[in-house]
């Protein structure tokens, strides 16, 4: 009778280690089955919002047209830089041909120092 109730309870207890390492288990499968689906759903969401085209509203079409006609082109700028350099140049040459006994040497001079020195001076402030 003893060696069957040691039986019994050593089943038992094995039935319940059994049943308790079966619910460790399946928890853990479940968990990650469930993390699995998390990261596939989130993933999906992540893609789904990286696909869709955000068009921008009103308010931002404005701020972008503004801060574009406020930019001036380049062109325009070197364009000015360029009048700026001959105009200095003209008035540089003029105050050295005022100056010099023969008004074609300075002219010519003046002019091509003038010219020189403001072109240096514009790609100086161009580039800094």
């Amino acid at each position: 009778m003893e060696n069957d109730l040691v039986v019994m309870i050593y089943g038992a207890l094995m039935g319940v280690v059994g049943s308790i390492i079966t619910s460790i288990i399946t928890a853990i499968f479940q968990t990650r089955m469930e993390r699995r689906e998390y990261e596939r759903r989130r993933s999906e969401q992540h893609d789904s919002r990286l696909r869709q085209i955000q068009l921008p509203t009103d308010e931002e079409i404005r701020k972008i047209n503004a801060e574009h006609q406020n930019e001036q082109s380049p062109e325009g700028a070197r364009t000015a830089a360029e009048a700026g350099a001959v105009l200095l140049s003209i008035l540089l040459s003029s105050t050295v041909v005022y100056h010099t006994r023969d008004p074609l040497l300075g002219f010519a001079f003046g002019a091509a120092l003038a010219f020189l020195g403001t072109h240096r001076l514009t790609r100086h402030f161009r580039q800094g």
